[in-house]
């Protein structure tokens, strides 16, 4: 199987209209591809398919963290089970930018993701435990799966790193704003004895984003590739935070999970908890 046909069905989720065979939809689907960047996503992934997971986050990493700043960096762990948690401003490119910036530092991270990209590089399946983030897709089995990586990786003494709102930040106006947090991050920090690790994460993605994101979701959420792979020029601010015991969280999930959230955005600076779109350079 091609990385093209792993690709396509991706895209066909998200906006099924666009293979429907309805009259201009192929003039559409083709404008798309171009303005998208459909061939050199397409390239990029039959150059990166045969590299291990860590391979292909050092190279992709190469390609777009031109400008990465970070302060804090101290705070996290260099051995030892723990837990990173983080605001998700971008999307994939959170991950990547934030392992190019760990790698140095630790090489065992494994990340809490949907497992569609396991789909397009099943290799990830070493970096990623898979979750379900949509309610209406859950089950008990994948949330086992979920917690029988995570005791793996937990006896081995890695560091974990989730996204809690497990959807990217949404705009309003001239700022994004975090959505609400789930409680898995507290409840996994409890019931294996992790240090959190709050990271905040300023950083944007593109006006043609916002613009689709506007226009319809289902635009928006094709723009899944685009907007991992055109971040070489946007600028990424970590903020990472002191450690917090697992022990000084609250009993209730709820309010932990609302302990945690508001210590990461509160890292934020001067317009925490959101993120500012204006001050951020970013091109189309």
């Amino acid at each position: 199987m091609t990385i093209k046909d792993r690709i396509d069905p991706l895209i066909a989720e998200r906006a099924p209209w666009l293979f429907s065979g309805r009259p201009g939809t192929g003039i559409a689907r083709a404008g798309l591809d171009a303005l998208l960047g459909y061939k050199r996503t397409v390239e990029i992934g039959n150059q990166v398919q045969h590299l291990s997971a860590d391979g292909i986050m050092e190279h992709v990493g190469k390609m777009l963290a031109n400008h990465l700043t970070v302060t804090g960096l101290s705070h996290i762990p260099s051995h030892g089970a723990a837990l990173i948690v983080a605001n998700h401003p971008t999307g994939i490119a959170d991950g990547v930018m934030l392992h190019h910036l760990l790698r140095p530092i630790r090489n065992d991270t494994y990340y809490f993701a949907n497992h569609d990209i396991m789909r397009v590089l099943p290799q990830y399946s070493e970096m990623i435990a898979p979750v379900e983030w949509r309610q209406e897709k859950r089950s008990h089995a994948k949330m086992r799966e979920t917690m029988a990586y995570t005791r793996k990786a937990v006896e081995e003494g890695r560091l974990g790193v989730i996204f809690p709102s497990g959807r990217l930040a949404k705009r309003r106006g001239l700022s994004l704003h975090e959505r609400p947090w789930m409680a898995s991050a507290a409840m996994i920090a409890r019931k294996f004895d992790l240090p959190v690790i709050p990271v905040n994460i300023q950083a944007r993605n593109s006006a043609l984003f916002y613009l689709f994101d506007l226009i319809h979701p289902t635009l928006r959420d094709i723009t899944l590739f685009h907007e991992t792979l055109n971040k070489a020029t946007q600028p990424y601010h970590f903020t990472i935070g002191e450690p917090i015991s697992p022990s000084a969280l609250p009993a209730k999930s709820e309010e932990s999970i609302e302990m945690l959230r508001k210590a990461t955005l509160a890292l934020g600076g001067p317009k925490a908890p959101v993120v500012p779109l204006l001050g951020n350079r970013r091109s189309v």
